[in-house]
């Protein structure tokens, strides 16, 4: 039995990919572990989520303040896994709050010299003199030294022919906690995501399966520090918004606002704690009449293929939305 049984993990591994997503939030750690054949268009499949909540004060705003506290909760959120087979080659990613992190885009003529531009649409630094316009970027952005940070950064055409300079910005301790207490749990993680960036690659991932290929629609993250806004069409993004904002007085207005007045849309995601809308008045009914169309909470439910030892409430949930956006990113690699 035992050499059967290895083989089986091992049969697995080779057919199957497996990825987990680690959300620490100041409630508790979520955790789904997602698996995904190794063929082009395979659906993927939700084989865990677990949540095991934190002590009061354990996190704050991106800080791990009680890292004995958070290593015990990431074992026990690991525990639901076997020890061996294909879970050995599990690639797992973390998120990092909005809260903790600063995004910003710049023109890309205003970090280099405009005789020498990188080529269109370029995502590295072929140059070798991009690097360190964006660290001097980032460090004005943040106001804290380049050499504290933990930079991350692109280059992408816009529709009107500009480059545009995309740049993440976090606090160097904030990566070394999370890779430190992931390691002291015994996890390795092969990379650290936004959650906000997470939670809109779910719910387009969600859109992508449910809606026509030309859908317009809304995706909703919420978290302590307020609402994410995104507007989705054909061509990936189109817009987003942020509430709070100095230039919208509620969060009625902001995500109005990103609806525009053009084409109506198909359907609105929200995920993650959604009963702030209800607190703002926008109750996902009432966002839906208001908007014109169906206001859903974002669920794990329809990728969980039965495994029956999900609990049902998790299934449910809309506040697994971040660590299912980072465990679709590994498990697409």
């Amino acid at each position: 039995m035992g050499k059967e049984s290895a083989l089986r993990g091992t049969m697995l591994t080779v057919t199957r990919r497996y990825a987990a997503g680690i959300d620490v939030g100041e409630d508790g750690v979520r955790l789904v572990v997602m698996s995904k054949r190794l063929r082009a268009n395979a659906a993927v499949c939700v084989e865990q989520l677990a949540f095991v909540p934190l002590p009061s004060g354990a996190v704050i705003e991106g800080d791990f303040i009680d890292r004995a506290a958070i290593v015990l909760a990431l074992r026990e959120a690991f525990t639901c896994l076997p020890s061996g087979g294909a879970w050995r080659a599990l690639r797992c990613a973390m998120g990092l709050p909005a809260a903790a992190t600063i995004t910003t885009q710049v023109p890309l003529a205003r970090l280099i010299d405009a005789r020498e531009p990188l080529p269109a649409g370029a995502g590295g630094d072929p140059h070798g003199v991009l690097e360190p316009a964006v660290l001097a970027e980032a460090e004005r952005a943040t106001g804290v030294e380049r050499a504290a940070l933990a930079v991350d950064w692109s280059v992408q055409t816009g529709e009107d022919g500009q480059a545009q300079v995309s740049i993440a910005a976090t606090a160097r301790r904030h990566v070394e906690a999370r890779v430190e207490a992931a390691a002291e749990a015994g996890v390795a993680l092969s990379a650290i995501d936004g959650e906000p960036a997470a939670a809109l690659r779910a719910m387009r991932h969600v859109g992508s399966v449910e809606l026509d290929e030309d859908a317009r629609y809304m995706v909703c993250w919420l978290e302590s520090t307020g609402l994410h806004g995104w507007l989705v069409g054909a061509r990936g993004v189109e817009n987003e918004a942020r509430y709070p904002a100095l230039e919208h007085r509620s969060m009625a207005e902001a995500l109005q606002d990103l609806a525009g007045d053009g084409l109506p849309l198909d359907c609105i995601y929200a995920g993650g704690r959604i009963e702030l809308l209800g607190h703002a008045g926008l109750a996902l009914p009432v966002l839906g009449k208001s908007l014109g169309c169906p206001a859903l909470p974002f669920e794990a439910a329809p990728y969980c293929n039965g495994a029956a030892a999900i609990v049902a409430a998790h299934r449910h949930s809309p506040r697994f939305a971040a660590a299912f956006g980072l465990a679709l990113r590994e498990v697409m690699q």
